[in-house]
């Protein structure tokens, strides 16, 4: 029965139906994709399915999800399914997408709008059987887990148990309340000594913070917040203090003022979430208002401090704060040089605010006070000059991010073709080389030119990849070009909003169909049109929007939106592009050229012929090749932990005076390699591998063949294609010697798992040695040669001219499976 004495309970029939449509999503390319995970309960044998989408996909129109809810967690049962645990729908940040612009909030919402305090912790779902288990889920896993770490669910279970039992109420009658009320309880859990975010909580600070009840039904519908306060006090959570106003100009002035202080009440707080109602259906209605400062400064305090314990290093480039995140780091240094379990507690989480607070009590000034202090201001403007002022000496980057026939090229040489002395275009298909970064190499030496002020890297960059290939191969490489103090200013073209992949998607499959012959690596009357299909739907597939509250499209100066929607798209873009600049960077464009100016430009730009033509594998030509991969891989995401890991255990270890040597070659000289792979299945054992190797290489061929049909590449490029399939490892040795640093891992008997969680049959990396190659100490050893190294540690060679160190205990990894062509 339902709070109100009604009977609420979704019929097994609509939640089958709902799973019968989260099933089907999940076969689906990308946009709308969704990925299940089947979980064990605790003291339950019974199992619970995990539900979610793609980050990106919630909140777009024309994207119809089969249910909005972010965390969503569904009985696995045929007969009678039941929905166990429900989290909101989501909800967005004040200006994120066009429905929570303040505009849109004032004409399509009604109050009261009821202010909720936002807490600064991890989101714990908390719902109950039948029979009385409690079931207690992250945001999207419950139960015992050995791949991670750090249980969230584990640990919220166990807090709410003693906070039960110090009520005396019994944990089975409570899992039996909500599952009679049919509802999930929302809290968030915040305890430092778990897990530290930004704001502290300690002592009687700690403890689950229940900010929502939500009926465990497929559209959203939440308890009211005098409810879910009553329900709070009931069962000993903490409540969330919340208050209503009446009035969306009085919300709007009062969180603004709440901003500038940074505060609520002379407290910390990282901002607010908002319920309302939409006015035309009287539907739940939630946005966030998060406040920038000073939380922005201290996220970037966290992430300098673990940077420098893992490399020793002070080496930063600030977009913000550079003066007093400067003055932050000589007063922590020399404290993490005299405390290596402060280090190891840092980067395990631990002790990130206390350093903080003691800088803070140091410098005699809060957070917002530092910001606050015109001296500190006029000493930040003083430091920053390299990065914030824009002058006549400012140069300027444009990185697109586009698939083939979004109109890139064009656009890009119209804007050339208006200020030819001053703007350049480097084009991507024009880059023969091996070297990748000889892209960016051409862009900076161009840009080097004193009269050149602008160039366009023309890349699709339709990855977050390559997009993080092009800020790194810069940073790396700029001052070989520019001088040191030269301000770059990076600039983002997004071609087309993620909404109107398929409409998109539809129309530069026409273009490039239409254009024949005249592009680089795609000739459709050589290739064909399936062929043409292929490798044009490869790059919808594999498309990642823009999104800049992460890395890498955070670290662009600007992003200017475009459209592609008809065959004049890149005339009306270069329009776009060039009043876009004018406002915010006049300096790079003075004025807006007239109509008929930019038109010349653009019908000079479509007289553009290649002049170098791209012979691409396995599509044709006395050039192709069979479109076979070099090899298969184990990509490392989480490099920086591994990293850690092998910090922690050479501090803890006793070395000698040459053990030690190539450690701090390693660290002090960042020898440390650019990515970290286990190399799983090389093309050298297609034919000469034991008869498992053979075996483990045609599988891998026959699993990814449809991905690898995709690629289309010039024979001497180096191009990687990411799987979605996962392989579990654990480090087990740190092994070196004078040349070359390298990680013994194990492979447990079940490690390729695919998207759902479910193991691979029939493939089994079973190398004789598996490793990571972590970094080359001798400037041109090859990385292969940690296989020899490796060799030696397992057999022991008695020459014993190298080093090792077991972990102790081994922290289990994941990897995506990655395909290489080179």
């Amino acid at each position: 029965m339902g709070l109100n004495g009604v009977e609420i309970r979704s019929e097994s029939q609509e939640v089958r139906n709902l799973v019968r449509d989260l099933e089907n999503a999940t076969t689906l390319p990308s946009r709308g994709k969704a990925t299940k995970r089947v979980c064990d309960l605790f003291d339950s044998d019974k199992k619970v399915v995990s539900w979610k989408f793609q980050e990106w996909d919630y909140g777009k129109k024309n994207i119809k999800l089969p249910c909005n809810a972010r965390g969503l967690f569904i009985l696995e049962d045929d007969d009678k399914p039941e929905i166990v645990a429900r989290g909101y729908d989501k909800f967005f940040n004040v200006d994120e997408v066009p429905f929570t612009k303040w505009d849109y909030i004032e004409k399509n919402t009604v109050g009261p709008y009821d202010v909720t305090l936002k807490s600064n912790g991890c989101i714990i779902f908390i719902s109950g059987l039948a029979d009385g288990t409690l079931v207690v889920c992250s945001k999207h896993s419950t139960g015992a887990r050995t791949d991670v770490d750090r249980n969230h669910a584990e640990s919220g279970k166990s807090f709410l148990l003693s906070q039960l039992a110090k009520l005396e109420i019994d944990s089975r009658e409570f899992a039996k309340r909500l599952h009679e009320l049919n509802v999930t309880a929302v809290a968030e859990y915040c305890d430092d000594s778990f897990e530290e975010h930004i704001l502290a909580y300690e002592g009687e600070k700690v403890g689950l913070y229940l900010h929502g009840i939500n009926l465990n039904q497929r559209d959203f519908a939440t308890w009211p917040m005098e409810d879910v306060a009553r329900f709070a006090s009931q069962y000993g959570f903490k409540p969330t203090e919340h208050f209503k106003l009446e009035d969306i100009k009085k919300l709007r002035t009062f969180v603004d003022e709440c901003s500038q202080h940074g505060s609520y009440n002379g407290t910390e707080a990282e901002g607010f979430v908002i319920r309302s109602h939409l006015k035309d259906s009287g539907d739940d209605f939630f946005f966030k208002y998060k406040f920038e400062e000073p939380y922005l400064m201290y996220r970037q305090w966290r992430e300098v401090t673990k940077d420098y314990i893992t490399t020793r290093s002070r080496v930063f480039k600030f977009k913000k704060h550079k003066f007093i995140t400067n003055k932050y780091l000589d007063f922590v240094i020399p404290l993490l040089e005299n405390d290596k379990q402060m280090c190891d507690n840092y980067l395990r989480g631990f002790g990130i605010i206390k350093l903080r607070n003691a800088f803070l009590q140091d410098y005699g000034m809060s957070g917002m006070e530092i910001l606050n202090y015109e001296r500190v201001k006029e000493l930040e403007l003083r430091n920053a000059v390299d990065f914030d002022k824009v002058d006549e000496n400012t140069k300027f980057l444009i990185f697109p991010v586009a698939v083939i026939g979004c109109g890139k090229t064009t656009t890009s040489l119209t804007l050339k073709n208006l200020f030819p002395k001053s703007w350049a275009v480097v084009q991507n298909d024009d880059i023969t080389s091996k070297d990748k970064s000889m892209l960016m190499k051409k862009s900076l030496e161009l840009l080097a030119q004193p009269e050149i002020k602008c160039v366009v890297v023309d890349r699709n960059n339709h990855q977050y990849r390559e997009r993080t290939q092009l800020f790194t191969w810069f940073e790396e490489l700029k001052e070989d070009y520019l001088a040191y103090d030269t301000n770059v200013k990076i600039i983002g073209l997004s071609f087309f909003p993620y909404d109107e992949l398929d409409k998109v998607g539809e129309l530069t499959i026409a273009r490039v169909l239409a254009r024949g012959d005249n592009h680089q690596s795609i000739k459709s009357s050589s290739y064909g049109e399936q062929k043409v299909l292929g490798i044009m739907r490869g790059f919808m597939n594999r498309f990642q929007p823009v999104n800049v509250e992460r890395r890498p499209d955070s670290l662009f100066d600007l992003v200017i939106s475009l459209r592609v929607y008809n065959k004049n798209s890149s005339l009306h873009n270069a329009k776009t592009v060039l009043h876009e600049l004018n406002k915010e960077y006049p300096v790079l464009v003075p004025e807006v050229p007239s109509s008929d100016r930019i038109e010349q430009a653009f019908n000079q730009s479509l007289n553009y012929k290649p002049k170098i033509t791209k012979i691409v594998r396995g599509i044709g030509g006395s050039e192709s090749k069979k479109n076979l991969p070099t090899f298969f891989s184990a990509h490392i995401n989480n490099r920086l932990e591994i990293i850690e890991e092998i910090s922690n255990l050479v501090q803890n270890a006793k070395l000698d005076d040459a053990a030690k040597s190539g450690i701090k070659k390693l660290f002090q000289e960042n020898k440390f390699q650019s990515e970290f792979h286990i190399t799983l299945s090389h093309i050298s054992q297609r034919k000469k591998g034991t008869e498992l190797q053979r075996a483990t290489w045609q599988n891998l061929i026959h699993r990814y063949q449809n991905l690898i049909s995709t690629i289309k590449i010039q024979k001497e490029e180096r191009h990687c294609l990411s799987t979605k399939d996962v392989v579990k490892f654990s480090i087990r040795k740190l092994c070196w010697d004078e040349k070359i640093v390298g990680i013994l891992v194990d492979l447990p008997e079940e490690h390729l798992f695919d998207v759902d969680g479910e193991a691979v049959p029939r493939i089994n990396f079973r190398n004789e040695v598996s490793h990571i190659t972590v970094g080359i100490l001798e400037t041109g050893t090859p990385p292969f040669y940690t296989n020899e190294l490796c060799r030696k540690v397992l057999s022991s060679d008695k020459k014993r001219d190298y080093h090792v160190l077991e972990f102790e205990y081994p922290k289990r990894f994941e990897a995506n499976v990655r395909i290489t062509f080179q």
